[in-house]
């Protein structure tokens, strides 16, 4: 079987990032960048299901500037075989994004497609179901297992309690909850063969691309207010009494009653 998996080079969970000066994006100076973390699920996934059956084959894509191959460096140091960069700056629409990853799939004929349900850094889930219109593709979403099975796939969908089994047809693009195991990390030799593989360039126009002004724009961006110091208030044995002064806390200053 053959896996396609979509990735997105995000700002570092780690990161405690700023706004832009322009109040509409954040400064990008001194941001540790990696694969955002559902996309990282994505590749456990398609590498958990490589490591039961040799014969699969483990792609990995992304849309973005030239720091993006940082992140296809690291999932072929996970165990990926091949990466393809596509060329684009930060801005680019969601939807173009997809049509990009479109027009790779369409070269590379995988069976499956994974993407992170969202990215990390923008949380708009928008790229994966775009994707799979562009292609013409049924795809599941907030996956945690795949299986293969004698007509296609079988596809374990997280639900409130439980899962939800479904089976696909080939081609499919799932997009990626969590998988029943933690991200591996990259091994060592993992590493030094990852430095050694090319990682071929595309640009959207040899794609047949052109961009667009994006559909949705970011109006305003601004940090969380800072939060005020706690309150503990001591129990004297006048458990009344303490629980009138907590409702009158509530009511009167954190106001949420």
């Amino acid at each position: 079987m053959k896996f396609l998996v979509c990735l997105k080079q995000v700002p570092d969970s780690t990161v405690r990032v700023k706004v832009a000066a322009d109040g509409k994006s954040i400064a990008t100076d001194g941001i540790t960048w990696s694969i955002s973390p559902y996309d990282e699920y994505a590749i456990e996934l398609a590498l958990e299901h490589k490591d039961g059956d040799p014969s699969t084959t483990v792609s990995v894509v992304t849309v973005g500037p030239a720091r993006s191959r940082d992140a296809l460096r690291q999932a072929l140091a996970m165990g990926c075989d091949d990466a393809t960069l596509v060329t684009a700056a930060d801005t680019v629409g969601g939807l173009d994004v997809a049509k990009a990853l479109a027009a790779v799939v369409k070269e590379a004929k995988p069976d499956v497609v994974l993407c992170g349900k969202q990215a990390s850094d923008d949380d708009q889930g928008l790229v994966g179901p775009a994707l799979a219109e562009a292609l013409g593709w049924p795809h599941v979403g907030m996956l945690t297992k795949i299986a293969a099975v004698a007509d296609g796939v079988e596809l374990w969908r997280e639900i409130e309690g439980g899962h939800e089994v479904w089976t696909a047809p080939t081609p499919v693009v799932g997009l990626v909850h969590k998988s029943a195991k933690e991200p591996r990390y990259p091994s060592l030799p993992g590493i030094m063969k990852a430095k050694k593989k090319e990682i071929p360039e595309k640009d959207l126009a040899a794609l047949g691309v052109t961009p667009g002004a994006p559909r949705a724009e970011v109006v305003a961006m601004e940090p969380p207010p800072q939060r005020g110091g706690g309150k503990i208030l001591k129990a004297d044995g006048d458990v009344k009494a303490l629980a009138a002064e907590l409702a009158r806390l509530l009511h009167e200053e954190a106001k949420v009653l």
